[in-house]
């Protein structure tokens, strides 16, 4: 027997509680002493913090010991066994409610209390083990949660934890932006790799609260790139012109950064809106995507931008010149879809909010 096992006693008759404590002790079990009321057992408990209470049901004063139990098993998760000379069904129900450790009957059996203790140290062992588990698993349930939410769209991360899959969907008009860093190779030739990740991820973590700020879906970065689209996976009236708006603040923050430091970075911004499908690719790494002409489109008209502005083509500009001012930047000719307007976005005419009442009307 292990004798740090420190075991209360609950009794109100002197020699019960006496021959107790002593059949404990040749069992070896450390006994920390009896009480006779409800009130001394609780006091006891947040005193010693004992692994077990023996109580017996009725005590001296007003608080029986199914109460004292009940607060000692409550309070200071303290397992307890029953002591009763009483057989009325009321009261045993009322004892059952508080779901002790065990019972063990006066006149007691040495040989029953033993198993008694032991049984209910051993299922107090075993249900503390499930409660650390199931506590350990909702802990990594939540940081999954946490992790999926941070990677995919709300919608599409409840989807993929409900079904374990996500159907793809075809959206009608969708914005998508493309934004890369002029000169970037140059400027990565001559920075140390730790500086290199730091400048990236400085400018990027500003970026994502801009995208945040405008209710748009951050997809991808792929080395210098950038990607974001409006109007999935909740389609909104307002998409292009969200992503003008947040394409300009990141020329804005970037102009702003490039006065205090050590490096001078530009962007172009790329502009296309049309259709797409998204859904979830990949089996042990998932990844949210798009896919169609206007992924393409997007693309071609950011390698064709110019640094410090946004490119835009006609199909966009059409859903945002009550919004922003635009000069017109001629075509170009794309392999596979023929000539292409485009314009470059020169101010804005109202600031967002006015715009996106006006886009509710």
């Amino acid at each position: 027997m292990d004798d740090n096992v420190k075991i209360l006693i609950a009794e109100d008759e002197n020699i019960i509680a006496k021959d107790i404590a002593n059949t404990l002790r040749r069992f070896g079990y450390r006994v920390l002493g009896s009480v006779k009321s409800g009130h001394e057992a609780i006091e006891k408990c947040k005193e010693f913090n004992p692994d077990l209470v023996l109580m017996d049901i009725i005590l001296e004063g007003e608080m029986s010991g199914i109460e004292a139990a009940d607060i000692i098993m409550n309070s200071f998760a303290i397992p307890v066994i029953y002591l009763t000379a009483l057989a009325d069904n009321e009261t045993l129900q009322r004892a059952k409610i508080t779901e002790p450790f065990g019972y063990v009957l006066k006149p007691f059996d040495e040989r029953a209390l033993h198993s008694s203790i032991e049984m209910a140290i051993y299922k107090y062992k075993i249900n503390q083990q499930l409660k650390d588990r199931t506590r350990e698993l909702e802990e990594e349930k939540i940081k999954s949660n946490r992790l999926l939410h941070n990677i995919f769209p709300s919608e599409i991360a409840k989807e993929l934890q409900e079904t374990g899959s996500v159907k793809p969907k075809e959206f009608p008009m969708v914005t998508l932006l493309f934004t890369d860093f002029r000169g970037f190779t140059e400027m990565a030739s001559g920075m140390h790799p730790r500086q290199l990740i730091s400048e990236l991820n400085d400018i990027f973590n500003n970026f994502d609260l801009i995208v945040n700020k405008f209710a748009l879906e951050k997809l991808k970065t792929i080395g210098d790139s950038y990607m974001v689209a409006g109007g999935l996976p909740r389609e909104t009236d307002n998409h292009a012109s969200s992503v003008v708006f947040a394409a300009l603040d990141m020329i804005d923050y970037l102009t702003e950064r490039n006065k205090v430091s050590e490096f001078q970075w530009e962007i172009r911004a790329g502009v296309h809106s049309g259709n797409v499908i998204a859904g979830v690719v990949g089996k042990n790494k998932f990844t949210y995507d798009v896919w169609g002409n206007t992924v393409n489109i997007a693309g071609i008209m950011e390698k064709s931008s110019l640094p410090g502005k946004v490119c835009v083509t006609s199909s966009t500009y059409l859903l945002i010149n009550g919004c922003f001012e635009c000069n017109y930047g001629g075509s170009i000719d794309i392999t596979g879809y023929g000539k292409i307007d485009r314009y470059f976005v020169s101010r804005k005419k109202m600031e967002p909010l006015k715009a996106f009442e006006i886009g509710k009307k």
